[in-house]
């Protein structure tokens, strides 16, 4: 007489397979999404980007030109002051954004912060006491007993 199998049996037979794959695949990892090159950091400024060095010289080198071939003068004379003038005040904003305090804003920027002119440097951590009660680095308890005190 032909044994006949039991449901129970094929659901414990795929059971097993599904675990043996799966301590097949212990030591791979999950990929959840197609694997992403890393992204290029590009270092320092492209060679066409215009820096007020740039400026400063292309606007000299027109000034020369204008000198040496004695054609169109005027707007080469014109168009080198214009060019080194921007680069001069691109030069005069840049050293006065560092020394009043600019960021300059950037995703990892690093740079010291400014608080009114003056560099912030960072003090001790917050402490936090029984109660949810915050003490400030540098506070103390003379100034809240001075600051509640009746006058008189």
């Amino acid at each position: 007489m032909p044994q006949v199998e039991e449901p129970n049996d094929k659901v414990r037979e795929q059971i097993e397979e599904i675990l043996e794959k799966d301590a097949s695949r212990k030591n791979e990892p999950i990929r959840i999404a197609k694997p992403v090159a890393p992204r290029k950091v590009r270092v320092g400024t492209p060679i066409w980007y215009p820096t007020p060095e740039k400026l400063i010289v292309l606007g000299l080198v027109l000034m020369l030109i204008a000198a040496i071939g004695r054609q169109f003068v005027l707007p080469l004379t014109l168009a080198g002051f214009a060019l080194a003038g921007v680069g001069y005040y691109m030069v005069v904003v840049r050293r006065r954004r560092a020394k009043y305090g600019s960021t300059g804003g950037g995703f990892n920027d690093t740079s010291p912060k400014y608080w009114r002119g003056k560099p912030v440097k960072p003090s001790g951590q917050v402490k936090k006491r029984d109660g949810n009660i915050l003490e400030f680095p540098g506070a103390s308890d003379d100034d809240s007993k001075r600051r509640f005190r009746k006058k008189g």
